[in-house]
C-alpha cells in the first residue's frame, strides 16, 4: 500500500514540519518520515531520526548482540549472566533466557496486552531489567 503522507519531522519552535514526500513510517512512533529524516531498515524496521526512536533501534541491536553472545553458557545449563558460572534455574520473562537465582529477581509490571490493564509480578533478568525505562 502507498504512502500519501508527508514527512513529520518537526523543523523547530514555530517552524512547521518537513513536508517533504514521506517514503514510510517510523516502526516505534508511527509517523510518517522522508529519506533525510529517518532510515528504511532490514524487515521493514524502519525508523525515524527522533531521538526515542533511534535510542529503541540500538537497543534492540545491543540487545540482539548480547543475547547472542550469553546464550551459549544456557546450552551448558549454566547461568547466562557474563562470568557467572552457577546453575540455571529461573526463566527471565522478557528475554527467555535461564539465570541462577542471583541474576533474576521478581518485578511488577503492567501488562497492556489485555484489557483492561493489570499489573503482574515477573521474573526478570539484570539486563531486561536496566532496559525497561526505555521500553516502558
Amino acid at each position: 500500500m502507498p504512502l500519501t503522507e508527508t514527512c513529520a519531522h518537526a523543523n523547530g519552535f514555530l517552524r512547521g514540519s518537513c513536508s517533504t514526500e514521506a517514503i514510510a513510517e517510523c516502526v516505534y512512533c508511527g509517523k510518517p518520515f522522508c529519506g533525510q529524516h529517518g532510515e528504511l531498515g532490514a524487515d521493514f524496521t524502519n525508523v525515524c531520526d527522533r531521538k526515542t526512536c533511534v535510542a529503541k533501534t540500538r537497543d534492540v541491536q545491543a540487545h540482539i548482540e548480547w543475547k547472542e553472545r550469553v546464550s551459549a553458557a544456557n546450552k551448558f545449563s549454566v547461568c547466562a549472566a557474563d562470568e557467572c558460572q552457577d546453575r540455571m534455574r529461573h526463566l527471565c520473562s522478557r528475554c527467555h533466557l535461564m539465570f541462577c537465582a542471583e541474576h533474576v529477581a521478581e518485578h511488577t509490571v503492567v501488562n497492556r496486552t489485555v484489557m483492561p490493564t493489570r499489573r503482574e509480578i515477573v521474573i526478570m533478568c539484570n539486563h531486561c531489567r536496566d532496559r525497561r525505562r526505555l521500553w516502558d
